[in-house]
């Protein structure tokens, strides 16, 4: 059986056609447990109650506070070393049929025959997006960059959600969106709880996969809040997910600039199957000697953050030059895991950057940001 745990906050709308949704097309055993972020729209424990009597929810835990850190904490304490693979869910999503006979079958067998994929999402029904000019016409009084936020303007899904052939179970156009998700516990015991982007980042930095099924299907409702929920404040939900960040996490823990528990030293090193190699230093060069130029090879130094910007990525280092076996190779394409896109000059990896086979290895730092010591 599956733990599955779902994730509301008043919007009892949508909250039933998530919960009706799931009733009807999960034909999987599933332990559901619906953990609510302290709504106080009493219209939500009638919508609960409702679905407690279809004997669909295993168990309800009604948060006191509306924090992201409150939901994460009591997904951890339920999961088990039983728990191979479980299942994440937002009450804004409405599960679509499809060419299967249960949506969680479908994504748990995916994920039983590739071991290496770490966290499955599902594909979203991309006609839910509103046009941004219908959007402005109902809400002219709004400031353009607002309304934009409000009908998820800048997602993905608008513009790149389709897989490469027709034939194709599972693609990886960008993050797998945190509605819908099967997730493999040991990968996220390893890369620890965070939001969908910044797990989707940290698994493949520790060399794992994701992606999203294109045969399980869903509409995201949120989509639709300019209509149903026009007062919907959208801030108020990226200061909750930012909780989920990594960087979110760090700042709870007291890591900030006001704290002492910090450090600009990267510590930088390769780690490979035969160990640790630390680097001989040149000012701000690192050059390294491998004995074999075999693989796997990681980058690896602590990992932070740019305090005081917007920057909510997780960074190691940033670096200008990198040379393996004397070739520049800083832009080249044969960097994936562990590395972001190149910059202004420079490229920051994640704090574990996967490094092409090579004998010898420097690379020339530019930039540290604050590391917890």
């Amino acid at each position: 059986m599956y733990k599955v745990f779902v994730s509301s906050r008043n919007r009892p709308l949508y909250l039933w056609a998530c919960l009706d949704s799931f009733y009807r097309l999960t034909r999987s055993a599933a332990a559901v447990t619906l953990i609510d972020s302290a709504s106080d729209d009493m219209l939500v424990r009638e919508v609960v109650r409702g679905f407690e009597r279809r004997g669909l929810l295993r168990e309800v835990v009604w948060l006191e506070t509306n924090e992201i850190g409150g939901v994460i904490g009591e997904i951890a304490k339920r999961l088990t070393p039983e728990d191979e693979l479980f299942g994440f869910v937002e009450a804004d999503t409405v599960i679509l049929p499809g060419a299967f006979e249960c949506w969680l079958g479908h994504m748990t067998w995916l994920m039983r025959e590739d071991p290496g994929l770490a966290m499955l999402g599902s594909s979203v029904d991309t006609g839910d997006f509103v046009d941004p000019v219908q959007a402005l016409r109902l809400e002219p009084d709004r400031p353009p960059q607002e309304v934009g936020d409000m009908i998820y303007y800048g997602d993905p899904g608008r513009r790149d959600h389709r897989p490469d052939t027709p034939e194709q179970l599972v693609f990886a156009p960008h993050n797998p969106p945190g509605r819908l998700l099967v997730l493999r516990r040991e990968a996220i015991l390893r890369a620890g709880h965070a939001s969908d982007s910044d797990l989707h980042d940290n698994l493949r930095a520790l060399g794992y996969r994701t992606g999203i099924s294109t045969r399980v299907r869903h509409r995201h409702l949120s989509l639709l809040n300019i209509f149903d929920y026009p007062r919907y404040n959208m801030t108020a939900r990226h200061d909750y997910m930012r909780g989920a960040t990594y960087r979110g996490q760090a700042e709870a823990r007291g890591f900030s600039r006001a704290a002492a528990s910090w450090t600009r030293e990267p510590d930088i090193h390769l780690l490979t199957g035969r160990g640790r190699i630390e680097p001989e230093i040149d000012g701000p060069w690192y050059r390294f000697r491998l004995a074999e130029a075999d693989g796997p090879v990681w980058l690896a130094s602590r990992r932070g953050f740019a305090l005081d910007t917007a920057d909510q990525r997780p960074l190691g280092i940033a670096i200008d030059r990198l040379l393996l076996d004397g070739e520049d190779m800083l832009r080249s394409t044969a960097l994936a895991a562990g590395w972001y896109a190149p910059e202004d000059g420079w490229r920051w990896t994640a704090g574990r950057a996967e490094l092409p086979p090579a004998r010898e290895v420097a690379l020339r730092l530019t930039g540290v940001v604050d590391y917890e010591a």
